[in-house]
């Protein structure tokens, strides 16, 4: 090689490795990625894998499924083509509305979405919430007759639903005016049709969190809904549980207490799973903590996993990960092939030294535990998603339901700065 070119190779090499040092970024990692970039997108108002209680993917017919945003078409179904790791659009438009988040559920015959107007500040009314109920056959989803249907005639910053053992569908919301929030819920006929006038959870001590505060539901144990929901001006994450067929605007069929409480406590970081098959019914929460704010401990909890167990009526808590890991956004799932809580969240790129402040986007990170007796080990985890030329990813999502060694695990995030959908496919064969 003759030195004129091993000199322009040099400084080449030498630009790249300067230029990541101020940055913050090691040359070592310049190249390093995790997951499988898919679609770009734009036109969206909103991080389209946001928000933190809802769920984007579902599995179904063997086979993965997200509702996505399509530049220029709105959101549309996307099918996981696992041999060639590309989403491939089905052609099936669900809401057009480029404000709108959403929240999906398959129950095996029927896929729900429900699409919120996002909100950050105060709630607006003439922006429904609706839900889109879509049939299966032949590899195609249909929707149904009777929908869209109206949840709410409200914006909200998120929403999320449930069907419960008798086929109605819940949904849970905030909505903020002023200074405070207030947690509502509705509820619809069996099937999705003939929602109610939305009402604020009944015999609730405290349905008024702060305008930052989230609410998420869940069935679970066969025959309950359960709504869980922040409070940080008090440090609680509360729980209210109503029995299925019983009339829910009745504060005698409610039953509230608190799941966390403490200073700090709580941040309106939720995400909330149950596993069906558990014949102990439990249910376990990932949530954000505000112990970071205003000290340099880095042995805090800054994430935890929450996990209620209704034979006798109690919580427990683990710790995820600490303040020193600058965590965020977690999401959960449940692992029956291995009996394991998978938590998924956000934290600085591998290559990127320091954290300007626990929120900020990175890469997904993911640690496990067992889901009889949760143990996080220290540090971030295992990286899952990472872009090696942009440290901007976020807001991880997957689905409500379990996984298994049939259904593989998938996640998925965005990049607000690229503009792109990456996700996450492994398969469950044994346990890690």
């Amino acid at each position: 090689m003759k030195k004129s070119v091993r000199w322009i190779i040099h400084l080449v090499v030498l630009s790249v490795v300067v230029t990541g040092s101020l940055l913050g970024v090691s040359s070592a990692a310049l190249a390093a990625t995790a997951g499988t970039r898919s679609i770009t997108y734009s036109g969206v108002s909103n991080p389209p894998t946001a928000d933190k209680p809802q769920s984007k993917l579902w599995w179904n017919a063997g086979s993965w499924w997200a509702n996505m945003w399509k530049t220029g078409s709105g959101w549309s179904i996307y099918r996981l083509n696992r041999a060639t790791h590309t989403w491939v659009d089905t052609g099936v438009r669900t809401d057009p509305r480029a404000s709108t988040s959403s929240d999906t559920l398959w129950d095996g015959t029927h896929l729900y979405i429900a699409s919120n107007v996002v909100t950050a500040g105060n709630t607006a009314s003439g922006q429904p919430a609706r839900l889109y109920r879509y049939s299966y056959a032949g590899g195609k989803y249909t929707l149904n007759p009777g929908f869209p249907a109206t949840i709410s005639n409200n914006s909200s910053e998120s929403l999320t639903i449930a069907k419960d053992s008798t086929g109605v569908i819940w949904a849970t919301w905030t909505q903020v005016s002023g200074t405070r929030s207030t947690v509502y819920v509705n509820n619809s006929l069996a099937g999705g049709t003939g929602w109610g006038r939305p009402f604020v959870v009944p015999a609730a001590a405290d349905p008024h969190p702060t305008p930052d505060d989230l609410s998420a539901i869940v069935a679970y144990d066969g025959d309950e809904i359960g709504i869980m929901w922040t409070d940080q001006a008090t440090g609680t994450a509360w729980w209210a549980t109503h029995d299925d067929g019983k009339s829910p605007r009745t504060a005698a069929s409610w039953k509230v207490k608190q799941a966390i409480k403490g200073s700090k406590r709580v941040d309106d970081h939720l995400n909330i799973k149950s596993l069906q098959s558990d014949p102990s019914g439990r249910v376990y929460a990932a949530v954000k903590t505000s112990l970071n704010e205003g000290t340099t401990d880095k042995t805090l909890a800054q994430l935890l996993l929450v996990v209620f167990k209704p034979a006798t009526g109690s919580f427990t808590q683990t710790t995820i990960a600490r303040t020193g890991d600058c965590v965020t956004r977690p999401q959960i799932i449940l692992d029956t092939a291995n009996n394991l809580v998978h938590a998924f969240y956000t934290a600085p790129s591998t290559y990127v030294r320091g954290c300007a402040f626990s929120g900020t986007a990175g890469s997904i990170y993911e640690k496990t535990a067992s889901m009889d007796k949760p143990v996080f080990v220290s540090g971030r985890g295992k990286v899952v998603i990472e872009d090696a030329a942009s440290p901007h990813m976020n807001n991880v999502t997957s689905s409500k339901q379990s996984v298994n060694s049939g259904t593989g695990i998938v996640v998925m995030a965005s990049n607000s700065v690229t503009k792109r959908y990456w996700f996450s496919d492994r398969s469950l064969g044994t346990a890690r």
